[in-house]
């Protein structure tokens, strides 16, 4: 399987985490042999990106479905992993199923070692439980992906973890105009001059986890935080009015502001802890990348934000 041109395996193709290493990669065609899995290649965004990318493999599995994994993997040199904890699946508003992203997340890897895989990147994040020391323990999406990250580097198989910071997209679909509508009110539930280490998704992971794929032997068995820095919202609502002209203001709202009792004990989480303080030196890492990572100023400018739509 190992051959200069790798087979590169993306699950989660048309979401926001797969997408950017598919377009990132897809841009390289010499380079990288492209594999998308998705549940339904019929979808728009499937056939969207299939359009776009006419190079780009496409297969049909469902990482619920153990037994349809291991076609998907077949023959693959490097395989990207991620899992979804807010479906119906696996969390609703009245039940959750405490072990299924786990059971997602073990499904795929246990398929990349039956199939002979030489190099697995998933995207994982560090225990609520062990960063607040064992106070805040219902932050159940944390929890998932840190025991399929302490499965998958238990496994002797090459593999490296990616962690995502927050993500800037989180404030296009939260930004409102204030009740005067003069302003842009871009709110936090918490301290809105606590900084926290942003990304964007869709610029950001590309060509983070292209530089792993590149670079697979000395980066196995580790754990790379994905971040332009940290930031806070009133930074963030300052470089959206110094990109657009729009007034924008920081708003704090109480962390109970989500009626969901897992996004509410994130929020506690954040009061308090650095979801990457395991690894503090990760902006030393993002310099040997070759990419300008997205600052508040640049996402602001790419993302062509012109107000809120409300």
């Amino acid at each position: 399987m190992s051959s200069a041109k790798p087979l590169v395996v993306i699950f989660g193709a048309t979401g926001n985490q797969g997408g950017s290493i598919l377009r990132v990669l897809a841009e390289h065609p010499d380079s990288y042999t492209v594999r998308a899995v998705t549940r339904s290649t019929k979808s728009n965004s499937a056939r969207e990106l299939a359009a776009r990318y006419p190079l780009v493999q496409w297969v049909e599995a469902d990482i619920d479905i153990p037994s349809s994994l291991p076609p998907a993997v077949a023959n693959a040199d490097v395989v990207f992993g991620v899992t979804q904890f807010f479906q119906p699946s696996v969390h609703s508003a009245d039940k959750t199923n405490e072990n299924a992203e786990f059971q997602q997340g073990k499904n795929i890897i246990d398929a990349c070692v039956a199939e002979g895989v030489g190099f697995v990147v998933f995207s994982t994040t560090s225990s609520a439980k062990k960063l607040s020391n064992g106070k805040i323990t219902g932050v159940l999406h944390f929890e998932g992906k840190y025991k399929i990250q302490e499965y998958l580097l238990a496994l002797p198989i090459d593999s490296a973890i990616v962690q995502m910071g927050m993500y800037y997209q989180n404030y296009l679909q939260s930004a409102a105009w204030s009740e005067s509508g003069d302003a842009v009110v871009i709110a936090f539930p918490g301290d809105v001059n606590r900084k926290h280490p942003y990304a964007d998704v869709n610029r950001d992971l590309g060509p983070y986890v292209k530089f792993i794929i590149d670079n697979r032997q000395q980066s196995k068995g580790k754990i790379f935080p994905v971040s332009s820095g940290y930031y806070s919202t009133t930074d963030i609502a300052n470089a959206l009015t110094k990109v657009t002209g729009l007034p924008a203001v920081a708003v704090e709202l109480p962390t109970d502001a989500y009626g969901d009792k897992v996004l509410q004990d994130m929020f506690e989480l954040l009061k308090t802890c650095n979801i990457f303080a395991d690894s503090p030196d990760h902006l030393d890492t993002n310099k040997k990348v070759p990419f300008e990572f997205t600052t508040p100023e640049t996402f602001w400018e790419t993302s062509k934000f012109k107000g809120p739509s409300n």
